[in-house]
């Protein structure tokens, strides 16, 4: 029989429901369901679901397609389209739907309200408690003014009463999201009323078996908290870039002993202490624009993310810029781009800071040649013909002008100086992700610069 349709039936009475198998929404079902918690995965996309159905991860993200079909093979996770079925066999519901831009910045909630509203039909048919958890990324107040009346409206049924209604924001990052479902830094429950608070508190401690650090607050809180942490992370890495910049060209300057210092003395999170050609991705970039625009909506002066945001889309021209010094002029040169995803270890190129790059390579006149390890494809969906696509970093470079570091891949770390100079037409390595130790390009005929340094 076709996988599809054996894994289109609900066949397990099962504990928790997750609806919306993206990227949270799938690793959050895996990592339940790996710790005997049975789980049902909800997909509307059909392509999607019948990929997942058959084992498949739509997506990089390491050890996660092992746990899928080991949870699969277990039984402890199945998928399906149909929420109600989902919620009828279940006592939790995740909401884990993608909340995208509007052209003003503002999430468009979508996706959440279609789900609450047959969510809620599902539960009017219930005869027992349920808790419905928003996972999904809202800005403050979403759950309080919109999602709660919707699911109360479609259930005819009240929140902290008749259901319970929370808020558990996901803190994951792509290329460790297995990882840090495991060891959150904290869990964050906003909960309507404290039989909600109870319940999830026991599911967790199932999961967990010892609790993390536990934060109980309001459903509005919770959703705020996550949005001030993405936030702030983007904030702080504009901030990380600007310092860069000024080190690029002050006497004898190297912004990592500024970050050694700023880490040292603010107990700042080192994770996110990495200077770089801008931070992209499904949720700074997103998440950053949201709460302007709420901000704005509120009344609220957004200047301080705003310009976290301006600072972020100029950093791809500070990297050029640096190329272009270095080779005298870009037009007709032969550029290589070595890292295509926003970040290392995901195939993940949503507003990639590599995509700005050679966008404004290409303004320049270069031509330029790229690889990535996993994110090739995602990107010859976006570029087409507009650039040279290599199978090996090795082929990229060969017969350039220049080389550009763009993603901190670890299979870059092991191309070292004679690689550029057997290779390349022109020598020229700008390290926009200050992968390599400058010392080990000394003297090595290689001209190497590394972002954040005048050394």
């Amino acid at each position: 029989m076709n996988p599809f349709f054996v894994y289109m039936r609900v066949t397990m009475k099962s504990l928790v429901s997750v609806i919306g198998l993206g990227y949270v929404g799938l690793s959050t079902a895996v990592c339940l369901a790996s710790r005997g918690i049975k789980t049902i995965g909800v997909e509307k996309d059909p392509n999607k679901l019948k990929a997942i159905s058959s084992g498949h991860v739509p997506f990089h993200e390491e050890r996660l397609p092992q746990m899928l079909n080991s949870t699969m093979k277990k039984g402890t996770f199945e998928c399906t389209n149909q929420i109600h079925k989902a919620v009828e066999a279940t006592r939790f519901s995740f909401i884990t739907v993608g909340t995208p831009s509007k052209p003003n910045g503002e999430i468009d909630t979508g996706y959440v309200e279609s789900a609450c509203v047959e969510l809620g039909e599902a539960l009017k048919r219930k005869k027992v408690w349920h808790a419905v958890v928003v996972k999904s990324t809202v800005v403050p107040g979403t759950t309080e003014e919109l999602i709660k009346h919707t699911l109360e409206a479609s259930s005819s049924l009240k929140a902290g009463e008749d259901f319970g209604l929370a808020v558990n924001p996901e803190f994951l990052r792509e290329g460790t999201a297995v990882y840090d479902t495991f060891h959150p830094d904290a869990l964050v429950l906003g909960c309507s009323d404290r039989r909600t608070l109870r319940e999830i508190k026991k599911l967790f401690q199932k999961f967990y078996r010892k609790l993390p650090s536990v934060i109980e607050t309001s459903t509005t809180n919770a959703e705020f908290i996550k949005y001030s942490v993405n936030t702030f992370r983007a904030v702080q890495l504009s901030y990380l870039n600007t310092l860069a910049n000024l080190s690029n060209v002050l006497p004898d300057s190297d912004v990592g002993d500024v970050v050694k210092g700023l880490a040292t003395i603010m107990k700042l999170d080192n994770r996110y202490l990495r200077p770089g050609p801008g931070f992209g991705g499904s949720c700074l970039p997103k998440d950053t624009r949201a709460l302007a625009a709420h901000m704005r909506k509120k009344g609220v002066d957004a200047s301080v993310l705003e310009s976290a945001l301006s600072v972020n889309l100029k950093q791809s021209k500070v990297i050029v810029d640096m190329a272009e010094g270095l080779t005298n002029g870009l037009s007709g040169k032969r550029v290589a781009i070595l890292g295509l995803s926003f970040k290392g270890n995901t195939d993940d190129v949503r507003e990639s800071p590599s995509l700005n790059i050679i966008s404004e390579l290409l303004s320049r006149g270069a031509v330029v040649a790229a690889y990535d390890p996993k994110a090739m494809e995602n990107t010859r969906r976006i570029l087409g013909d507009k650039v040279l696509f290599s199978d090996r970093a090795k082929d990229c470079i060969k017969g350039t002008h220049c080389c550009i570091i763009a993603t901190d891949w670890k299979e870059f770390q092991t191309l070292g100086p004679n690689d550029f100079r057997t290779s390349m037409k022109t020598p020229v390595v700008v390290d926009a992700r200050r992968i390599f130790e400058p010392e080990s390009f000394r003297n090595s005929g290689v001209l190497y610069r590394r972002l954040g340094t005048s050394r």
